[in-house]
This record gives structure tokens, C-alpha cells and sequence, in this order.
């Protein structure tokens, strides 16, 4: 599989000069057992608070076609091989894309994805083996070009994450894949961090809460008011 190719490239390109984008796109980002879906959540519920208008989104299962989707994919009665699982990924992306996350850019939303294109990238790419640069491909496809504006990836030890999924009901079949399938994971967040440097933030995942949910704030901030949003002041 190539990794190295496209660090030296920008990557992902933003959609054509001249596309309006009334809203902001917010993805979180990260391994099972990182903070991930935390994180959002509380992201969420602050910019509601800030009383902005609001969309939450995830990957898989943001439409009632991706529900059926997360079944099939998250709760271990089968065991696609890695390019069905990219396949069927991305057609739970496409569909959110279009009838959730570009309805609600439209309408001048903050749309916040738990979960997003990084996903496929570590997970089928880096950790299933399938060509990252083909991934990137299937996921142009899938959203047509709409890439977040923001992404927050939650960075945690893989033997951290595994812990906190111990035991938990919210477990899915990649949760219970061992150690060195984690950490294959967890370096594609990694790289697709590295090679989106002017959107990706890489935070403490095995922080206290508190103290990364406030980092996220000053970034989800500065991110708001780059793109025209009125923030009140905290």
C-alpha cells in the first residue's frame, strides 16, 4: 500500500474556486475509545447554547439508509472483507453528504460529524490495507468535493482506547479488533493530519476532558470567526 505519496500534497482540495459555502463543516476525528464522539456531543450542545444553528452528523448512520448501513457494518454479524467495507462506507457517506451535511451548509449551519472521510483512510486504508490513494478517490466521489473546513482528530494510545472499550455497551466490530489493528488505525489519523495541516488539529485524547474540550473550543472559535460567524464572547 502507498502512505508516502500524497504527504507532500495538499490534500484533500477544497471544492472549485468560487463554490458558496454558506456554513462550516466540523469533523471529529479518531480511533474508538479516544473521546471522539464525546467531544462532539459537547460540541454540539455549546455552539446550541451559543444559539448558532446546528447540525449534528455521524459516520456511518446519520440517515434512516445509513442506519441499515451501521448495522451491516458495526455489529459483527458479518465480516465484509476491506473493499466492501470501503464501499459501503462510502455510500453511507455519500447519502449523508447529500441530503444531510450540504442541506444544512446551505442553510448557513455549523455541521458537526462525528466521524468522517479520516475514518476510511485509517481504518480500510492504513489498517485494511487498501491504497490510500484510492481512498482518497472513492472519497472525492462520495462527497463531490465537500471536505471539512475543520477537523479535530482525538489522539489516545491504542492500549488507552481498547481500555475505555472494555466492558462498554457502545463496542463495535472494529472496537474488538487487537492492538496492532488500533494502532495501524490510529497512524492514518496521523497522516491525514499531517498532510492537512492548515484544517487538522491533533489533540490529547487521553487528557482530562474538561481541558481538551476548552482547546477544542478556542479552535472551533477561531475557525467561526474566519469564516464570518458572529461568536459571542465566552
Amino acid at each position: 500500500m502507498r502512505r508516502d505519496g500524497p504527504v507532500s500534497r495538499r490534500w484533500p482540495q477544497p471544492l472549485e474556486a468560487g463554490t458558496p459555502v454558506a456554513g462550516l463543516l466540523i469533523a471529529v476525528e479518531s480511533i474508538g475509545g479516544s473521546g471522539k464522539s464525546t467531544l462532539a456531543a459537547r460540541l454540539v450542545q455549546w455552539l446550541q447554547e451559543l444559539n448558532l444553528g446546528v447540525t449534528a452528523s455521524r459516520e456511518p448512520g446519520a440517515t434512516s439508509f445509513g442506519a441499515e448501513l451501521r448495522r451491516l457494518l458495526l455489529e459483527g454479524r458479518f465480516a465484509p472483507v476491506p473493499w466492501a467495507d470501503a464501499f459501503l462506507f462510502e455510500a453511507d457517506r455519500a447519502q449523508t453528504c447529500a441530503t444531510v451535511i450540504e442541506p444544512a451548509l446551505s442553510a448557513g449551519h455549523i455541521v458537526v460529524s462525528d466521524r468522517n472521510l479520516y475514518g476510511t483512510i485509517a481504518y480500510q486504508g492504513f489498517a485494511s490495507g487498501i491504497d490510500v490513494e484510492i481512498i482518497d478517490v472513492l472519497n472525492r466521489a462520495a462527497t463531490g468535493g465537500r471536505y471539512p473546513d475543520l477537523i479535530l482528530v482525538m489522539d489516545a494510545e491504542p492500549h488507552l482506547a481498547l481500555e475505555r472499550k472494555r466492558g462498554s455497551k457502545l463496542k463495535d466490530r472494529f472496537d474488538e479488533r487487537d492492538i496492532n489493528f488500533q494502532a495501524a488505525a490510529r497512524e492514518g489519523y496521523l497522516f491525514a493530519a499531517r498532510r492537512d495541516p492548515d484544517r487538522a488539529h491533533v489533540l490529547d485524547g487521553a487528557g482530562p476532558e474538561d481541558v481538551v474540550f476548552a482547546l477544542a473550543q478556542q479552535i472551533v472559535r477561531a475557525a467561526l470567526s474566519a469564516h464570518g460567524f458572529a461568536v459571542p464572547r465566552a
